[in-house]
Order: structure tokens, then C-alpha cells, then sequence
């Protein structure tokens, strides 16, 4: 793949001669030469408001490169080395436009425009709240008023990104091997993509070689091998390189938080006030827009908070697009909570696990102030294991006494005590939130009548291998005991 250099320009000519003179080269095709190939735009199925922009994503760019890493011309070789030096003779006419990257200030009236089809960078306006958000802050002895930046990161893992495609031309049917999470939305989703019918599409997951998120999405190269397998009628395979892995798979993060808590002068914390501006990239991939929302409900933590008011703004920049990676919203969540918090305490002059104490939840099951309900817990007793384990107080004796002797060796200690939301299934949240699939699972048990059985599940083997296995032990363990396990099993028998 031909990839701009820059993050925000025209594309004129694409002059693809040279590329296809070259030793081993099939073919080479520039964005405006598949524009034909594509059905529909790279899937978002997560418009999280009514009015969620979501801009038109073609695998390959024919108008404006959007950010460094774009893919405006492709080349078939032979080989994978082949195809690297013709991709190098590509010679594309660029005309630079500026730029926007940093998160806030995408979202100022002066700021270039990602999308020209829209007035502003402004993505969605996601909002949350509950109480009396400006009474409670107006009655509070004591606020604090932090900003956090969450960084920008590159997903990095053990093996990069490879895709192949095998088509079978008498009957207009492909196989595709992708090195994915999640092989049924992107047979769903790539088949509306390239207008390869689900039927003649099949799509194999074999081990991913790592991911936590970031092979969890629908990419422009699984497209693009679909589509030319199609036109050439030939086996393609396609795999990322370290340095543009950097580029072309999704980053995560980049978010800049604003948090403040309003407390009492013995330091109850009343209400939480949050407002996010969260960079989506440059397009939306899979489920770029609700990422930031999957920590929407967690930034009052473990805390019995009176007030919650929540407001996310997403916003275009010239950037790889950021998608789920490793927590995906909640860490960001619980890192905003928790280092409020200790700059309450510091501000109380308090130690942060006596401030901890003070606001945990302990009556369950709890409706907190965000809207979900947490049905059990002791956060008390987990706290003071963990400080037992540790030595806390024996850990801030020695922290004092280096301070009060200027050790060139200091103790920092940090503390987090945090809750964690997962799983959310079909619900009001998925449903508030616009999810765009059912948040359901199904599984198939076939006794066969020579004594095997088989367990037809949806989830992939490397994600889920041990929750696989038990289910499969379960119902071997089932089948083999017979009456004894379903009289324990069916209520009315038992």
C-alpha cells in the first residue's frame, strides 16, 4: 500500500508507470481506479447519537489524504519484496493543506477541517447526568479542578497484521484468512464493503498473534485484498511491516479530561463534574465513537457521590483513527477518579486511604449516581488486605523518614481502588449508548449418536479458550453422569 506522508493534503496525479514496469509487478491501482470496487464505506457501527458524523471511508483515498499513513495507491507483486520496491516508484502530485492534530485544538473555530462535507471537527456531543449538579457545587466547602491528558499510544503486538484471500472464480466465491478478533463482523460488515454477497464470503480466524483491541476492528487491507482478488482472480496476501503498523492499524487514547469533585469540609465527596474532548482520528472505524463512552458511567468510581454530570465531545483530527484498545475507556475513567481524589485528599490535608474510606459504597445492592447499579461488593475489606499485604503504614513511616532526611532515594505511593464495567449484554446502557449490535451470544451442543459431542460457540478460540473449555467439560460431565447431574440441575427435580 502507497501511504501519504503527510497528514492533510490533496491528491492530484497517481502515476502508477513506473510501478508497473517493474520487475514482478501483476498490477497497481490508485484510489480513483477502485473507487468503482466499493459497495459502501470501511464499517462504524457504533453512531452514538442521532446526529453522529460519520464521514465516508473508502480503503483507498482518491480526494485528500486525512492523515499520515493514508493509502492512495496499491501494488501487486509477486512477492512481498517486489511489491515494496514498486510501491516505491509511485509518484503521487501532493498538494499540502494544514493540519490539525492535537486533540484540543481540533475543536476551535480556526482549526483546519478534516471533512469539508462538515461546518466544524466536532464529531458528536455525548452528555450524562444526574442530581443537582450546580447546587451541589455551589454548596461545596471544597472543589478541586484537575486536567489530564491521556496520551496517544500505538498498539504494538507480538505479530503484526496479515491478510489472505483465495477466490474460487467459477463460483464467485473467497476465502479469507485475517489475522482478526472478530471474523463474523467483519464477514458481515466487509460484504457490505465490497458487495461480495455473505454467502460467498467466508472469513477464518487463526491465531492473531496478540491484539487487546487493536485487532479487534474491520481494516481497509482485508477490503482491499477482497476487492483485488476479485478483479485479478488471483490469491492475495498482505502483511503489515513493524513501522506501519504504526500507521495503519488503529491507535488508542487520546483524550483530554477535565474533572472536578465537589466535597465537604470532613471530605464526602457530593458530585463529579466531567468533560471530555476525545480525538476519533481521522475516520471512524469500527467502534471508534463509544470507546470514550465505555468509561461515561465509572468516573465517579467506588464512591457514593450524590451528583454526576458527564459530557464527552468527539472531535476529527488528522490522525490514525483511535478505536478499543486495552480497557477501552474505563482505565481512562479510573485514572481521572482516583488521582482527583488524592488531590482532594493532599487539598484536605488527608490521608487518601481515610478519604477513601469515607466515600466507598457499602450498601448493596447500590444504585450509583451515573445510572447503573452495582449489586455487591466490600470494598472495605479489600482495601485492608491490600494495606495489610503491603505494610502501608510501615511504607509511609519510611516515606517520612527519607523525606526528613533528604534520602536521594524517595518513596512514591499510589493508590487506586476502582470498579470495573464489562459485559453490559442487552441493556438500557447498550440501548442509550446506540451499540449497533445485540450485545448477545449463542451456542450449539450436538450429542452425536457415537458418543461424541460437539460445541458450537461464537467466540474465537483465542480470546475465550478457557471459558470454551469448561462449557465443553460441563456438558461432557453432564452427559457422562446422567441422572445424577440433571436431577441437580432441574429445579423441579430437585
Amino acid at each position: 500500500v502507497v501511504r501519504s506522508p503527510y497528514a492533510h493534503a490533496k491528491i492530484g496525479n497517481v502515476d502508477l508507470e513506473k510501478a508497473l514496469a517493474a520487475d514482478g509487478v501483476v498490477a497497481a491501482f490508485s484510489g480513483v481506479q477502485l473507487a468503482e470496487e466499493w459497495a459502501g464505506s470501511l464499517p462504524c457501527a457504533w453512531p452514538v447519537t442521532g446526529d453522529c458524523r460519520i464521514p465516508q471511508h473508502r480503503p483507498l483515498a482518491s480526494d485528500k489524504a486525512r492523515y499520515a499513513g493514508d493509502g492512495v495507491a496499491v501494488v501487486v507483486a509477486e512477492s512481498r519484496a517486489l511489491a515494496k520496491d514498486a510501491a516505491e516508484l509511485v509518484e503521487v502530485d501532493y498538494e499540502p493543506l494544514p493540519a490539525v492534530t492535537d486533540v484540543g485544538e481540533a475543536k476551535s473555530d480556526s482549526a483546519p477541517l478534516v471533512h469539508d462535507e462538515y461546518d466544524e471537527n466536532r464529531a458528536y456531543t455525548w452528555t450524562l447526568q444526574n442530581g443537582e449538579i450546580d447546587r451541589l457545587f455551589s454548596e461545596a466547602a471544597v472543589t478541586v479542578k484537575e486536567h489530564y491528558r491521556q496520551q496517544r499510544l500505538i498498539p504494538n503486538a507480538i505479530e503484526p497484521r496479515s491478510v489472505l484471500v483465495q477466490p474460487v472464480r467459477a463460483t464467485d466465491e473467497y476465502t479469507m484468512w485475517s489475522a482478526t478478533q472478530v471474523p463474523h463482523i467483519a464477514r458481515v460488515t466487509l460484504s457490505g464493503t465490497t458487495g461480495i454477497p455473505e454467502t460467498k464470503l467466508r472469513v477464518i480466524a487463526p491465531d492473531v498473534g496478540g491484539g487487546f483491541g487493536s485487532k479487534l476492528n474491520v481494516y481497509a487491507e482485508e477490503a482491499l485484498c477482497l476487492v483485488l482478488a476479485r478483479r485479478l482472480g488471483l490469491p492475495i496476501k498482505w502483511t503489515e511491516e513493524r513501522s506501519e503498523a504504526y500507521l495503519a492499524t488503529i491507535h488508542g487514547r487520546d483524550v483530554l479530561q477535565e474533572i472536578e469533585l465537589a466535597a465537604s469540609a470532613e471530605g464526602k465527596i457530593t458530585a463529579v463534574r466531567v468533560r471530555l474532548k476525545a480525538a476519533m482520528g481521522a475516520y471512524m472505524q469500527l467502534v471508534s465513537p463509544g470507546i470514550p463512552l465505555l468509561g461515561a458511567w465509572l468516573y465517579a468510581g467506588c464512591y457514593d457521590v450524590e451528583g454526576y454530570d458527564f459530557e464527552c465531545v468527539g472531535v476529527f483530527t488528522n490522525t490514525t483513527p483511535t478505536d478499543a484498545y486495552r480497557g477501552a475507556g474505563r482505565p481512562e475513567a479510573t485514572y481521572a477518579i482516583e488521582r482527583a481524589v488524592d488531590t482532594l485528599a493532599r487539598k484536605l490535608e488527608m490521608d487518601p486511604v481515610e478519604l477513601r474510606r469515607k466515600n466507598f459504597i457499602t450498601e448493596f445492592p447500590a444504585p450509583i449516581a451515573s445510572g447503573l447499579e452495582i449489586d455487591s461488593g466490600d470494598f472495605h475489606a479489600s482495601l485492608d488486605k491490600a494495606l495489610e499485604l503491603l505494610d502501608y503504614h510501615g511504607l509511609r513511616a519510611e516515606q517520612s523518614e527519607r523525606r526528613g532526611r533528604s534520602d536521594p532515594k524517595q518513596i512514591g505511593i499510589g493508590l487506586s481502588t476502582y470498579v470495573e464495567m464489562c459485559g453490559l449484554a442487552p441493556s438500557r446502557i447498550l440501548g442509550a449508548i446506540r451499540y449497533g449490535a445485540g450485545g448477545w451470544d449463542a451456542a450449539t451442543v450436538r450429542c452425536l449418536p457415537t458418543g461424541t459431542v460437539q460445541v458450537l460457540i461464537g467466540t474465537s478460540p483465542h480470546l475465550l479458550f478457557f471459558p470454551a473449555l469448561f462449557l465443553s467439560i460441563t456438558v461432557l460431565g453432564f452427559i457422562l453422569l446422567g441422572d445424577t447431574m440433571r436431577d441437580a440441575l432441574d429445579p423441579k427435580r430437585r
